[in-house]
Parts: structure tokens; sequence; C-alpha cells
């Protein structure tokens, strides 16, 4: 992985939203100052979910599921077959920005009916660029330490992985970094993978969840923007 720390990618996206050309000018273009960033924290530090920030989410499957802040964790469970977690109230605009959310835990998910053994659990990182989830960037740890980068246009899935990116990091965090078309999967600040994705919305929410009821516990999220 080629290393990318946390506070020089933010560096990153300042600068390439304040690169004025005047190597061709005439005389030098007047000092332009680098636009502001806006920073929207959530520790879980509080005795509940806050509400002025999270609202429980679902789509595909059944609907329901629990949440739960404690010990300083947002712990999450769907049901079998669901997408299940919170959703950001807030929606953030814009082509250059950091979504981080680090993993407390990731366990695998209950048994169904008729299952041999627990099924293989997932913490999902979502950027939602709509309501109903048919247009999202996921970035994926499963239970067993492997990674999927995934996106979704119009409903349909692509994989945006090779099946090779794997962690034993504990309390990793996951990150989604946005540079106008170009989109950068992050673990603790290194770079994993990078993907062209064109075209897609300047508006969106996170959401955190595990697919069906796979058990994910986060520690917080982070979400960086320029104004």
């Amino acid at each position: 992985m080629q290393r990318l720390p946390r506070l020089l990618i933010i560096a990153f996206i300042i600068c390439c939203s304040g690169i004025v050309e005047t190597a061709r000018a005439q005389q030098p273009a007047p000092p332009t100052q680098p636009p502001a960033v806006e920073e929207w924290i959530d520790n879980f530090d509080g005795a509940e979910l806050d509400a002025g920030k999270w609202e429980p989410f679902g789509f595909e499957g059944a609907g329901g599921g629990k949440n739960k802040v404690e010990e300083g964790q947002l712990r999450l469970r769907g049901l079998g077959g669901s997408r299940f977690g919170v959703r950001s109230k807030q929606s953030f605009t814009g082509e250059r920005f950091i979504v981080e959310a680090t993993v407390a835990k990731v366990g695998a998910a209950l048994p169904e009916l008729r299952q041999r053994g627990l099924a293989i659990g997932n913490a999902v990182v979502n950027i939602m660029f709509d309501g109903s989830g048919r247009n999202r960037i996921e970035w994926l740890l499963t239970s067993e330490g492997t990674f999927e980068a995934w996106a979704v246009v119009d409903g349909k899935g692509e994989r945006l992985d090779d099946r090779t990116l794997a962690t034993k990091i504990k309390n990793p965090t996951l990150g989604i970094v946005r540079l106008n078309d170009e989109f950068l999967f992050m673990l603790n600040g290194q770079e994993g993978l990078r993907k062209t994705l064109k075209n897609m919305p300047r508006s969106f929410r996170v959401m955190l969840y595990g697919f069906g009821s796979s058990e994910n516990n986060w520690d917080s999220v982070r979400v960086v923007t320029t104004k």
C-alpha cells in the first residue's frame, strides 16, 4: 500500500482545491486563499445515539435491527438478509472529501436456519448518494480481515478490488477519500485502492452498517469537506 498520512490527505485536498496555474501569466497572479475546511465528528461518547446526528436506517431485506451506544462505542446488529445501521441526518456536499470510521469490532453473523457454523460478518462504510441505496460507494471489512470495495450505480453493483486486500490490524480506521472523479479506499491513512468513478453526485450521507446479522461496532466517525 502507498503510505498517505491522514494530515497529508487533508492538505492535499486543500491544495487541489486552491491550485491556480500562473506559469504562462505575464504578471504573477494575486495570492488566493485555500478554501475553508469543515469537520464533522462523532466519538459515540454519550449515553445513547446522538439523534441530532444520526437516524436508524435500513434498506433491502427485513427491516429493523438493534443499535446502542455503550462504553464509547456504537454497536449495531441487523436481521438476516437486511442492510441495517445508522445514517447521518446531515447531507454533505462536495467533490473533495474524507470520510473515516474506526471499527471497534466486526463479528460473525448469527447462524441461519439449517446453517452450519457462523456466517462471515462485515462492517461497512457507505457513502450514500441518495435515500434508497441505489447509488453508493462502500468500503467493507469482513470478520476474517479481508476487504471489499463496491460501487453501486442505479442498483447495479460492481466490485472494485481484486480480492487480495486484507489486514491483521485491530481497530482499523476505514477511509474513503474523494478527489473529483478519483476515489481512494484507505486503511489507517494508507491508500489501498484507487478508482476513477465519473459523474457521481456531489451530495451524500454517511451510513454505517453490517450486512444481515453481522455484529459491527464503531469507535468514531469523521467527515471532512471543503466549503
